[in-house]
């Protein structure tokens, strides 16, 4: 990712480009669809879940499914026969900060968030590293992923290992998330604001045609 781009409301927009004031979200916060909205806001963000469908399976300790063994404990000459039953592994993110940004500006987009400005970040790598050393106190960098849109349940031999907090459903894809996460030190967490003049120096108005 060599440029990337963030949608904001123009008095915010000034207040990073000029005084280097960033507003660093969280996860959860976005479960909040009263408040943020349906094109913003998803009621199950961070979570994800797995299932296995069984229609008629014996199994014994050695051809028994890895997935099933955290529901059933075969040993020995044990053995188990399932028949209709759909086994499922719930995965609810922990909350973590966040930093929202698309690697495609898309006029359409901007309008649908209610956005009014556009904001360039310049050499995303380095942006988000001097933002860490901010957050070093609360928070340790994950890395800068690219949202996987897909549906929150999946089968689980069909998994591709997303983590929960970087799924969206497919009808966002169009807004081509990237999302800087920080797994916070405490379990509660808010919305912060953080001054960075240094990464302010990385972020420029984009002109909006």
């Amino acid at each position: 990712m060599s440029i990337l781009y963030k949608y904001m409301q123009k008095e915010h927009a000034k207040l990073l480009i000029e005084e280097g004031k960033f507003r660093i979200g969280t996860l959860y916060e976005y479960r909040d669809i009263e408040k943020h909205g349906e094109v913003i806001g998803d009621f199950e963000e961070g979570k994800k879940s797995t299932y296995m469908a069984i229609s008629f399976e014996t199994w014994n300790p050695n051809n028994q499914p890895e997935f099933t063994k955290d529901f059933f404990n075969l040993s020995g000459n044990g053995s188990l026969t399932i028949s209709n039953l759909t086994l499922e592994k719930p995965n609810d993110s922990p909350n973590h900060y966040l930093f929202c940004t698309t690697d495609i500006f898309d006029k359409n987009a901007l309008a649908d968030f209610g956005y009014d400005t556009c904001i360039i970040i310049e050499n995303p790598k380095r942006f988000f590293s001097i933002i860490s050393k901010t957050l070093r106190h609360k928070a340790k960098y994950l890395g800068a992923f690219k949202c996987q849109y897909q549906s929150r349940r999946v089968s689980y031999n069909q998994d591709n290992g997303a983590h929960p907090a970087i799924i969206k459903p497919l009808k966002y894809k169009s807004q081509n998330e990237v999302r800087g996460l920080w797994l916070a030190k405490k379990k509660i967490i808010k919305p912060i604001i953080i001054q960075s003049h240094r990464a302010a120096k990385l972020c420029n108005y984009f002109k909006v045609l």
